[in-house]
């Protein structure tokens, strides 16, 4: 009976510390969550040592400690959680940013330029990264421009758009439809990226973004493909809203030959409903003009809005919806199959499952309308299409990374020569600069 006593009494204590800590981590926790940081952080300074290894706590610890200005306890909090969890994206920038604070903007540039050279990253969260280093480069007084090349091998099985089915019907007569082609080719995207900061904290920078992309094929050279862009842009960043106007030129060729050109503008608008909630929306404006002479009837003005909604799912992972409309009008011509309303909801979810190896998954569903009336079909187009897609990277070096990505695409339509599937699937390497 006396050894029960005794172990009841030993006990106690531990109990009743044991409740203690959890009702102060649940405090710290409310006061976390109202944006309470100097009372999280009272709080979490005195939890941090009886719980070392809990990832939630030092990561609620460190940001209590930035926003309340304890820059180096929280850069020891956030350094805390890099060891526990190394995927945790979220906190690599919070330690960059704390570096920013303690003015070791060396460190700073080179975790910032970490987080950015990882291709699972959304691209509002690079866009933020590129403002921030727009910043510590200043700083240092030069200028921040990093580079990207991806360079893959793809085998695409419908290059041509061929029709599903073998014929087609126009009145009482039946036409044979073209063959599907296939064909590997090699592919480079190559993207220069240069911001400059032109402002203050939470001020203007400039954006300057030039991409070429190269297409070509070991057979049907008919669909070799040259892209090239440049998309200046003025960005502005205040609290919660990020705003950018975006102007830019691009131009096609097929074959070596000169095939499109567009010119577009594109404000776009971010808002930050939480710390793990966003949204976005963009209105585009475009030009399209091609440049044989025999498509000079495609020519039309295109016009885009869309909405996206992005939810941080955790340090590691994020899911995001865009709902889109987009309207084409021809300039001039009679063809009737120019003018059209599209309507497209697509989805996405990244998730960077261990330090070397992260996924995506993208899928979308699409309605076109062609407004022009067919005499040849007897009715109006109408498209259904249907896109899934899923890609995999894994880190061979800090800015070198391999990766596998697959897509398969069907459009159903109304009048079946333009009813189409196709699948792709590449393997390559992308290395940032």
């Amino acid at each position: 009976m006396k050894k029960v006593f005794f172990v009841i009494m030993f006990m106690l204590p531990v109990y009743i510390l044991a409740l203690d800590v959890e009702q102060t981590y649940s405090q710290a926790m409310d006061a976390y969550r109202a944006k309470d940081f100097q009372t999280s952080y009272e709080l979490f300074s005195k939890l941090y040592l009886t719980k070392l290894s809990d990832t939630n706590l030092n990561f609620n610890l460190g940001m209590s400690a930035y926003e309340t200005g304890h820059y180096e306890n929280a850069l020891a909090a956030f350094e805390r959680v890099e060891m526990l969890d190394p995927t945790n994206l979220r906190n690599k920038l919070e330690k960059a940013r704390t570096y920013f604070m303690l003015k070791m903007y060396e460190d700073s540039e080179l975790s910032f330029r970490e987080v950015l050279a990882n291709p699972m990253i959304p691209e509002n969260v690079r866009k933020n990264i590129e403002l921030y280093l727009s910043k510590v480069t200043k700083v240092q007084e030069k200028s921040f421009t990093y580079l990207t090349v991806a360079m893959d091998m793809l085998y695409d099985s419908n290059i041509n758009y061929g029709p599903m089915d073998d014929s087609y019907t126009i009145g009482n007569t039946k036409y044979a439809t073209s063959d599907k082609k296939s064909d590997i080719a090699l592919q480079v995207l190559a993207n220069i990226v240069n911001v400059c900061d032109i402002g203050e904290a939470n001020g203007f920078a400039i954006k300057n973004r030039a991409t070429v992309y190269l297409n070509s094929y070991q057979k049907e050279s008919a669909y070799d493909t040259k892209y090239f862009a440049y998309v200046p842009s003025l960005l502005y960043k205040y609290t919660k809203y990020t705003a950018e106007m975006a102007a830019g030129a691009d131009t096609i060729t097929l074959a070596n030959k000169d095939y499109l050109q567009t010119f577009f503008l594109m404000p776009r608008v971010e808002y930050e409903h939480t710390n793990t909630l966003r949204s976005s929306v963009y209105f585009k404006y475009q030009t399209k003009k091609f440049q044989q002479l025999v498509q000079s009837d495609l020519d039309a003005n295109h016009y885009e809005v869309s909405y996206g909604l992005q939810n941080i799912l955790s340090p590691r992972s994020y899911a995001q919806v865009n709902v889109t409309g987009i309207q084409e009008k021809k300039e001039h011509g009679i063809r009737v199959d120019v003018n059209y309303n599209e309507y497209k909801l697509d989805a996405i979810y990244a998730n960077q499952f261990t330090p070397t190896y992260g996924g995506e998954l993208y899928a979308q569903i699409r309605e076109r309308k062609y407004d022009d009336y067919s005499a040849l079909f007897n009715a109006t187009r109408e498209d259904i299409g249907k896109s899934i897609g899923a890609s995999v990277s894994a880190k061979v070096m800090e800015t070198l990374r391999v990766k596998f990505k697959t897509n398969y695409d069907r459009v159903d339509s109304n009048q079946n020569v333009f009813s189409y599937e196709k699948y792709t699937v590449s393997l390559g390497v992308v290395q940032s600069f």
